[in-house]
């Protein structure tokens, strides 16, 4: 199976993976032939793109590092946390903590059974789910990080918890504002940057959230060069997990589409990532990111500087710039690998673009 974006869909296509919108309702199933009405639905839900097999994917599989299952059911948990605290239902937010805190458990468990996993998935996120499925992919995405720079469960637990609900003070934000279908005004972004102390001082009330879980909250917006919110913080004044989050929330927010702007492509977001290193991001966390993140996730379709097309095959995470590739002629995949990272005869070629194909 292989990624493609909404835009680009094709009558004909065939889906890869379930079309999930909130509470598990399943809006297209696997194996649906795609039609033009059928494209129109995903682009009307806010879909930017969905996974399909056709004979350019044929035989590639891509694993995600949670098992879809798995996302889903946190997913709605964090939705339903997240209803309580903006409709401030005081009673039902204690064991909806609970429930959150067993899913993140879950989730680090599975991270660290599959630890050779690259993140290769793009989440087929929504308009509507937006921040629940950022907020679980920001934790991921921490776990992940937090595991490659050696951190123990225990406190990978906590950077999780911390991560899955960095946002948490945007229920405390006018909706008006956080949905706001162009870019904010200084006075509207002035309102925006409360959120992370909104979000502390709301869960600081919370006996069962750790300490170091909090100050992921109130942190996450700060700078490695002391240029971030709430408090100018820098280098190793902020707390470690507060400089992973930052990267995680950057990187996810740059892949997703927004009301003001278009998704980024993996690639892109990196690249805006790695030009941060050593003024808005930790570097030590940028270099972890960078091995289990893949550029060009499998199935992505590239340029080659030989003038060839080729799909991604695998990623490594020992070079995940220099991915392994097969060349498409004719609209059918030749059968040769070419390690773009190891072959001798390839490593002048370099990838120049990703290509619809």
């Amino acid at each position: 199976m292989r990624y493609i974006q909404t835009k680009h869909l094709k009558p004909g296509q065939t889906l890869a993976s379930d079309l999930v919108l909130s509470r598990n309702r399943v809006m297209l199933r696997r194996g649906k032939s795609l039609t033009d009405k059928l494209i129109n639905k995903v682009e009307i839900l806010g879909y930017q793109g969905v996974y399909i097999d056709d004979a350019l994917s044929r035989g590639l599989k891509i694993r995600d590092v949670i098992s879809p299952d798995l996302k889903h059911s946190s997913k709605n948990e964090l939705e339903s946390l997240f209803f309580d605290v903006e409709n401030n239902i005081s009673s039902r937010i204690n064991n909806k903590m609970k429930s959150v805190k067993t899913q993140i458990r879950k989730i680090v468990d599975e991270i660290l059974l599959n630890n050779n996993v690259m993140i290769n998935i793009i989440d087929l996120k929504t308009y509507d789910d937006y921040t629940y499925s950022h907020s679980l992919n920001v934790a991921i995405l921490s776990t992940v990080i937090g595991a490659v720079l050696g951190l123990k469960k225990e406190t990978l637990y906590e950077l999780a918890m911390g991560a899955v609900l960095h946002d948490m003070g945007k229920m405390f934000v006018d909706k008006k504002i956080l949905n706001k279908p162009d870019r904010l005004n200084a006075d509207e972004f002035e309102e925006i940057k409360k959120h992370s102390k909104l979000g502390f001082n709301f869960l600081s009330q919370n006996s069962s959230i750790t300490h170091n879980s909090k100050i992921t909250i109130l942190q996450h917006h700060e700078a490695y060069d002391g240029s971030g919110y709430p408090n100018g913080l820098a280098g190793d004044e902020i707390h470690l997990f507060g400089r992973i989050v930052c990267v995680a929330d950057v990187y996810d927010a740059l892949i997703s589409d927004r009301p003001y702007r278009n998704a980024m492509l993996p690639s892109d977001a990196l690249e805006y990532i790695m030009a941060g290193y050593n003024t808005k991001f930790d570097p030590k966390i940028v270099d972890a990111m960078i091995k289990k993140v893949a550029p060009y996730p499998i199935g992505t379709c590239v340029k080659l500087s030989t003038g060839d097309i080729a799909i991604v095959v695998k990623n490594k995470q020992s070079s995940s710039l220099r991915p392994v590739v097969k060349i498409i002629d004719n609209s059918n995949v030749k059968d040769s690998l070419i390690d773009l990272a190891n072959d001798r005869y390839a490593l002048k070629i370099i990838i120049e673009d990703i290509v619809n194909y």
